[in-house]
């Protein structure tokens, strides 16, 4: 569910700012998510999944959004994120509830990227042969990711389709073939996979695993609508990794942030805001007396994913700020 907040975000005449946006796609297989053939933000499905577990590995287990030793709480969901995409997941650490709630705040405009189910295989085990090729990780991967069921998803009570055959599913992908680092000290692959031979080693440097690939159900879901959403999945691996949870984030989305820099005209200047399902009105004013605020009479235009207008400036102080509709 969501509801509005009629929050209004103020920009003071002269704020510099550069927003970087890719243009949200039609959905064709579910409303709220785009399309796996679609790239959004310069990147493919396949190559988010890569930076999915470059993020989630590269994070120490005792700050981290997604896992959690015993002991430590689970970090904020915006830890380590910035940029036009956020990556979400719940937590599969084993032994713990199989239930995970989380109440998390995400900035207005920003693309969710979230893992239903995946496995990744690297040349990060503790084993004596030489290192995997890309083929061999790859089929590895595939195999064992064939062992998902039990995928759902909904999205405000909304069910996401197409997902529950890891065989048949469009949302099934494998990354590009890549490398990482992980933390010297509560590393994922001690803390969660137990391998002995990423022992801690507090103060070294992190771990660098040269070659893997993630063959997983993702879903881009594109920015939500300010006010608050829910989003629940489950997944089983069982018997094959013995796991089967549900997890479920309650999502405060913030209304959007209005940028501003100069046109490209001299006495211009242009503010943009992410597209996003809600509808925004620019407002402006000489000063910032909340009886002073009136429409600026712009029509915004949509524009590789953001919205933009474009306005004279004057020679006294002039204020803008989107109310929202």
């Amino acid at each position: 569910m969501k509801t509005k907040r009629p929050l209004i975000l103020t920009t003071v005449f002269g704020f510099l700012g550069v927003l970087l946006m890719q243009p949200a796609r039609a959905q064709t297989f579910n409303t709220n998510v785009l399309d796996p053939d679609q790239p959004y933000a310069g990147k493919t499905y396949s190559e988010w999944a890569t930076a999915f577990w470059q993020y989630y590995a590269g994070l120490p287990t005792t700050n981290n959004p997604f896992e959690r030793p015993s002991g430590y709480p689970i970090a904020p969901l915006g830890t380590g994120q910035s940029g036009p995409v956020w990556f979400l997941c719940g937590n599969f650490l084993p032994g713990s509830p199989p239930v995970y709630t989380y109440t998390d705040t995400v900035p207005g405009g920003v693309a969710l990227f979230t893992e239903v189910s995946l496995d990744e295989w690297g040349n990060d085990r503790c084993l004596p042969p030489p290192p995997l090729t890309e083929a061999q990780l790859r089929a590895t991967a595939a195999a064992n990711e064939d062992y998902a069921t039990g995928m759902t998803v909904t999205i405000d009570g909304v069910a996401v389709n197409y997902i529950d055959d890891v065989m048949t599913t469009p949302y099934r992908v494998q990354s590009t073939y890549f490398s990482y680092t992980t933390p010297a000290s509560h590393s994922v692959l001690f803390d969660v996979f137990g391998r002995q031979c990423y022992y801690p080693n507090p103060g070294g440097p992190p771990f660098a695993i040269d070659g893997a690939v993630v063959d997983g159900v993702f879903l881009m879901i594109t920015p939500l609508s300010a006010g608050q959403h829910t989003i629940q999945a489950s997944l089983s691996f069982f018997p094959h990794f013995n796991i089967s949870e549900t997890w479920i984030r309650t999502l405060n989305v913030l209304p959007v942030t209005l940028t501003a820099r100069a046109g490209n005209s001299p006495g211009t200047l242009l503010l943009t805001w992410p597209q996003t399902p809600d509808t925004y009105t620019v407002e402006t004013s000489d000063s910032l007396d909340s009886q002073q605020w009136r429409s600026a009479n712009l029509t915004p235009a949509l524009s590789n994913g953001a919205y933009q207008v474009s306005t004279q400036t004057g020679t006294n102080h002039q204020f803008f700020r989107l109310r929202m509709n």
